[in-house]
């Protein structure tokens, strides 16, 4: 098969650059689920609670929602590249000290948590400068290309890397998953100097403070028309739909009688729809049309989230799941593609740390208050309601919309000719 076939894939990987960077960071990503489940493991065999597994799992989330803005501020004045490299090597550092501490058996539970700390903390940063550094790899026209695939590989790694973690952890132990996490960053950050960027440009005018950085990104995304459009559309999906997914094991019990398998069963289908929507955006692989795709992705992935959530069938909550997952994935890549598009490049990293801390913090925020509901009424109202919530917000900026949309159009229209020169 030649990478024609491939469309906008094919193209992406014609790139030198992105071929490099693609490489080290699959490696970094499956490692990262192998991660996770190893995390989680030591947790449950240090201290048999749910309480302190919570505990971890927020160890490694709160620094992201907290540094985030400050790691794009960071990124922009002092370069998206070097940034990259810091932050993962930070992340590897973490995963092998875990995994030594946890062979020789002298973890304690308190280390533990301050090792996942450090990993969100190095999350944080890695974040905001690898969405940052994407538009340096390709071409402009190839970026939903770039971004698609990434995600898709994010969803394939989720497949992957929770099947190969179990399998070191019951083999060999869970110290080797997290010197294999340690490995999979030391390649990521080996891969990385051998891009081949352009020179930053040197910034002009008078030098401004840290914190008059971080107003002026948090300024300039509250006033770009565009952006903010993006901005509430990834909110849409990120508070109303991306919370199914940690739902799914109420709606297995709860709903269809099914238990583990059922768990199982249902967040396959997302991730299929999920990676299944990164690859169809990446094989599109064009600007045109982006903006229609984000708007209908949202739209299809409400209106699937309030029949699964209406669902008692196994054979109607499978496709509904999978559209849902599916369109998730394709509205959220049209937005981080449009937001590329129409950032100013000095202040890319900053909005693009502002998008990264509300795509995750705001499905926890989701999760919380659909489970607390969840508890109370049962599961299927909390999510037929978040979908009939997100669907009303979207009918009320219909005209905003519309406005909007006439801007975008224009932008990417001109970003297309200028490519095509």
């Amino acid at each position: 098969m030649s990478l024609v076939s491939l469309g906008g894939i094919g193209q992406a990987f014609e790139s030198r650059n992105f071929k490099i960077f693609w490489w080290g960071q699959i490696n970094l990503t499956i490692g990262a689920w192998v991660y996770r489940i190893a995390i989680a493991w030591i947790v449950w065999e240090l201290t048999h609670s749910t309480a302190w597994l919570g505990i971890a799992a927020a160890a490694q989330m709160i620094p992201i929602l907290v540094l985030c803005p400050f790691a794009g501020v960071c990124a922009d004045r002092y370069g998206h590249k070097r940034q990259l490299i810091l932050a993962i090597a930070a992340t590897g550092l973490s995963g092998f000290t875990v995994g030594l501490f946890a062979a020789y058996d002298v973890l304690t539970i308190e280390w533990l948590i301050a090792m996942c700390a450090l990993n969100g903390a190095s999350r944080a940063f890695s974040i905001p400068s690898r969405q940052a550094l994407l538009p340096a790899l390709v071409e402009p026209r190839l970026l939903p290309a770039v971004i698609g695939f990434n995600s898709a590989s994010y969803y394939g790694a989720n497949f992957v890397g929770p099947a190969f973690g179990g399998a070191l952890i019951a083999w060999y132990g869970a110290w080797t998953a997290l010197i294999y996490f340690g490995i999979g960053a030391v390649i990521a950050v080996v891969s990385l100097p051998f891009l081949k960027l352009a020179r930053r440009p040197v910034r002009t005018g008078a030098r401004t403070s840290f914190i008059q950085d971080l107003v002026e990104g948090i300024r300039y995304t509250a006033r770009h028309d565009g952006i903010r459009l993006m901005i509430l559309m990834v909110a849409v999906l990120a508070l109303f739909v991306q919370p199914t997914l940690e739902m799914l094991a109420g709606v297995a019990a709860q709903v269809l009688a099914m238990e583990k398998d059922g768990l199982a069963l249902l967040a396959a289908t997302f991730g299929c729809g999920a990676m299944s929507g990164g690859l169809w955006i990446a094989w599109r692989g064009r600007n045109e049309g982006l903006i229609r795709i984000l708007l209908s992705g949202v739209a299809v992935a409400l209106v699937a989230l309030a029949v699964f959530a209406l669902s008692t069938t196994l054979w109607l909550s499978m496709p509904a799941l999978y559209l849902t997952g599916f369109c998730v994935v394709i509205g959220s890549t049209a937005a981080s593609s449009l937001i590329q598009h129409s950032v100013e490049p000095s202040l890319r990293a900053r909005v693009m740390a502002l998008d990264s801390m509300i795509s995750t913090g705001l499905p926890a925020l989701g999760a919380i208050l659909i489970g607390s509901a969840g508890a109370r009424f049962g599961i299927q109202a909390p999510l037929f309601a978040a979908a009939i919530i997100g669907i009303v917000v979207l009918l009320a900026a219909r005209r905003y919309v519309r406005r909007v949309t006439g801007q975008l159009e224009s932008g990417l229209a001109q970003t297309s000719s200028d490519s095509a020169r």
